[in-house]
């Protein structure tokens, strides 16, 4: 049975702008799936003074794996940082960083949704 997966992928302002999520989210909305996962939702939701927060709302055909999350949240900040389009190169100089070096963080809801904190690397 198909699980849906709400993510909400939160976008800390000193990192990135409004504008790169905006592209961003526009992107994901031209996607028919995320890594053969069908997408249902992509939305800029709203912003704070400290964060940017988007939802995606995709399905999977079983529950996502905690190295999976991170493999797939990686690729979501590439998409980020790279707009338009990520070649082979950009992807994996970002997705073989670790989460912490990249500044990703997790909270994981009993409900099954997944909060993806992008703080961004810090110099």
């Amino acid at each position: 049975m198909a699980i849906k997966q709400t993510w909400h992928v939160l976008f800390y302002t000193k990192q990135f702008t409004a504008e790169q999520v905006h592209t961003f989210v526009d992107d994901l909305k031209k996607e028919p799936n995320f890594g053969g996962l069908p997408i249902e939702q992509v939305t800029f939701d709203y912003t704070t003074k400290e964060m940017l927060y988007t939802t995606f709302i995709f399905t999977a055909p079983q529950a996502i794996d905690k190295k999976m999350q991170h493999d797939m949240a990686k690729y979501l900040y590439a998409r980020v940082v790279h707009p338009g389009g990520l070649d082979t190169k950009q992807y994996y100089e970002v997705v073989n960083q670790s989460s912490k070096d990249l500044g990703i963080e997790y909270y994981d809801y009993a409900d099954g949704t997944l909060d993806i904190m992008l703080w961004g690397k810090q110099a």
